[in-house]
């Protein structure tokens, strides 16, 4: 008994036949419908085949950050001759002086000030 195997063909030529098939039925609707379709959904296609037939973007470099520039001091502690510019968080050396007995004789007299402003 000969037995005869007829191969079937793999998952990946079926795809691949089914792909082809599926590309030539939409280049014939696209070539002879196009005008067919209104102005938004052609964009849309467009937009689509643009996107899907080009390579990914690459990203733009990016502009070199310029380098921080060094603020004045606005406030400084006179008994430790801190400084802070007042830019991002409060010095704790700040933050501990406010409860002292030294900041309350000063607050006195300054009512409308946090801190004492630097001289200068």
């Amino acid at each position: 008994m000969s037995r005869t195997s007829s191969a079937s063909p793999s998952p990946h030529a079926l795809l691949r036949a089914a792909t082809k098939e599926a590309y030539e039925r939409v280049t014939v609707l696209l070539t002879t419908s196009y005008a067919d379709f209104s102005p938004e959904q052609q964009r849309r296609i467009q937009a689509l085949v643009a996107r899907e037939g080009a390579a990914p973007a690459a990203k733009a470099p990016k502009a070199p950050k310029a380098p921080r520039q060094e603020l004045p001091p606005r406030y400084w502690l006179p008994h430790t001759q801190e400084t802070w510019s007042g830019r991002g968080r409060v010095p704790q050396s700040f933050l501990a002086w406010e409860g002292t007995v030294a900041h309350t004789e000063w607050k006195k007299r300054h009512p409308d000030q946090r801190f004492p402003a630097f001289p200068g």
